[in-house]
């Protein structure tokens, strides 16, 4: 059993508290929140969260908070780039403990795809002195750093496949450092979605859900795509994972009918 909620994405059009309102309709307990506009650290002053945490309260949800889509590298090559986007990241783990959220999911980073690969050393080596920057703050704050793994693109991500992801992981293992699995972007990178569950195990602190068909990152409703649900659904209730796992769709109709396919195989808390 796991406990799920939805993300409130970059460029969502419904006003938050109607996005609550839906959320608890569809009996969720988790909403997580991207560091985008309107929610990036500048903009959410005191009273901007006291009434984000306010109306979170109100429907009883935990918040996670999601760092930024954009505009942010832990893995540059650019080090004026890699230690801004540092600061930012801190600034966030800042916005998560005020919003008395306990994870802040990351994106490890990436560099050009038309660069050598020799290059992906020097890329991990900037990941690795960013992360080391980024939990000093983050154990000081009580917030769990929670680094997912990327889809297959014209870039190359840092997290793309799961010994990837484990090695990261592991090596920020004591410093409360844990995996995101998002099943999406595994896809996109012809990852099997059981073996991966597996091999991170119980390192795991989240899951990110939506479907495609293995060659773009199309965030379909669950069933909708070519992904092995029924494989990764056993993986993860054979490694005893209970949540949170984020719904990570376009509408209320593709929550609802993800909602079902997970309310089928029996793996859905009841709110």
């Amino acid at each position: 059993m796991m406990d799920i909620g939805a993300s409130l994405y970059a460029g969502c059009e419904i006003p938050f508290d109607q996005f609550l309102s839906m959320c608890n309709d569809l009996g969720m307990n988790y909403i997580e929140i991207q560091t985008e506009h309107p929610y990036t650290p500048s903009e959410m002053d005191r009273k901007r969260i006291n009434e984000v945490r306010g109306l979170a309260d109100t429907y009883n949800f935990d918040i996670i908070l999601h760092g930024p889509l954009f505009d942010v590298n832990l893995s540059s090559l650019k080090e004026g780039i890699r230690r801004a986007s540092v600061k930012f990241m801190q600034e966030c783990v800042e916005l998560a403990s005020r919003l008395n959220a306990n994870l802040l999911v990351v994106h490890a980073g990436s560099f050009p795809g038309d660069l050598s690969s020799d290059l992906m050393h020097k890329a991990r080596d900037q990941l690795h002195s960013s992360l080391s920057e980024l939990t000093k703050v983050a154990v000081n704050s009580g917030v769990i750093i929670g680094v997912e793994n990327k889809q297959k693109s014209e870039d190359r991500e840092l997290i793309l496949y799961p010994d990837e992801h484990l090695e990261v992981v592991e090596a920020f293992r004591d410093q409360g450092v844990r995996a995101v699995l998002d099943i999406g972007h595994a896809h996109t990178a012809n990852s099997d979605l059981a073996n991966y569950t597996h091999l991170l195990n119980d390192l795991i602190i989240e899951l990110h859900l939506h479907d495609n068909a293995g060659v773009s990152d199309d965030h379909l409703p669950l069933g909708a795509g070519s992904i092995d649900l029924q494989g990764f659904l056993e993986a993860v209730k054979s490694i005893g994972f209970a949540g949170p796992a984020i719904l990570e769709l376009k509408n209320r109709h593709d929550l609802e009918s993800s909602i079902g396919f997970l309310r089928k195989n029996g793996i859905l808390c009841a709110r």
